[in-house]
């Protein structure tokens, strides 16, 4: 969900994080990163207090060295956490943009939508993982449906309605259906990843896709994405997917941001060390949030001392370590998914399972 800008004048990056606010979720989505994992009985027994939260607010708010960048609350379900609206509450007004959801939709309805909007949330995403019978099948029944009705809801409240697709072998012949499903439902921003086999999905490795089958997959993406603007389509689609470097050069995928402030660009690549930290539910602190390693704890730690000082980040920052990668002229603009390498190879150093290169 989280974005690197690049400020057009001085160079520097955007500094964001993705809060995983709260483990409470009413969905076990089948590739979900986060239920099964190392972490998950500390991130439900162990959630920050309501007055940790605002300390870690108000560290972000004062990092110095680092231009502020949104803050992206997850799960979990962050509807579901009790004093969530305390928090947004704290943050309103204090000029943090964008301010962003990622949650599910069962406990969406228009007066929160509404009340959602007054405290300055600006985006909310919701999953559609494939077209009704697949998108259940990975989530629960109905889910498919409730997911339409929600983001009609989001686009009434004035809230941008984000879709993210998780992508496998399972689903990839239904990617181009529910790109056109989200453009003629009008959403504002629809984008896909690849499943990570960690957590729920760590027995699902089988569902990485090749490296030939998704480079034609990408190529059939960006075809059907140029179809649908040159019909007038305003859904802003993403290329998230650090492969995506490999494909297309750096102007075409800044080109095509068109939700991108004016006077910014944007960070393409791994952004591992350069623009976000993952902070999860009990404070413990990641560089990515499905790669299996702490790199400090909050509020114990200052944000500035982790992003900076963190030995074990400073470690994953090493590209000179990349097996594959470091020597690639692609390097800035892609550098693989370190997640997928570690699910897989047990090497967050190794190849990309789905380079082709």
């Amino acid at each position: 969900m989280c974005v690197c800008l690049i400020d057009s004048k001085t160079g520097q990056a955007t500094f964001s994080l993705q809060w995983h606010i709260t483990a409470k979720c009413d969905q076990k989505c089948k590739h979900c990163y986060m239920y099964d994992s190392p972490f998950y009985e500390s991130e439900k027994n162990n959630e920050l207090s309501l007055s940790d939260c605002k300390a870690i607010i108000d560290d972000f708010l004062d990092t110095k060295g680092l231009k502020k960048g949104g803050i992206y609350f997850t799960g979990g379900d962050p509807l579901l956490r009790d004093d969530f609206f305390d928090i947004l509450e704290y943050t309103a007004g204090k000029n943090i943009f964008p301010l962003g959801i990622a949650g599910n939709s069962y406990h969406l309805d228009f007066t929160t939508a509404l009340r959602l909007k007054r405290y300055g949330v600006t985006m909310y995403q919701i999953s559609l993982d494939g077209l009704r019978e697949t998108h259940d099948y990975f989530r629960k029944p109905g889910s498919f449906d409730d997911a339409l009705r929600a983001y009609e809801v989001l686009k009434k409240a004035g809230i941008q309605a984000m879709c993210m697709f998780t992508l496998s072998k399972k689903n990839m012949n239904q990617l181009t259906e529910v790109i056109r499903l989200a453009a003629e439902i009008g959403l504002d921003g629809f984008d896909f990843d690849r499943i990570v086999p960690v957590g729920s999905a760590q027995d699902m490795k089988e569902e990485v896709i090749d490296p030939l089958e998704y480079k034609e997959l990408l190529l059939e993406v960006d075809n059907e994405y140029k179809k649908l603007r040159a019909k007038g389509c305003r859904t802003q689609f993403g290329y998230k997917d650090n492969l995506w470097g490999l494909l297309l050069d750096n102007e075409t995928l800044i080109s095509t941001q068109n939700l991108v402030p004016e006077g910014y660009s944007l960070k393409r690549g791994c952004l591992i060390g350069k623009a976000v930290l993952c902070i999860l539910a009990d404070g413990s602190v990641m560089a990515c949030r499905r790669l299996p390693v702490v790199i400090g704890k909050l509020p114990e730690q200052r944000i500035r001392e982790i992003f900076f000082e963190s030995p074990a980040l400073n470690e994953l920052k090493r590209s000179d370590r990349l097996s594959k990668c470091s020597s690639c002229v692609n390097l800035e603009n892609c550098g693989g998914c370190r997640a997928i390498a570690y699910a897989c190879l047990g090497d967050c150093f190794g190849e990309d399972p789905s380079c082709w290169l």
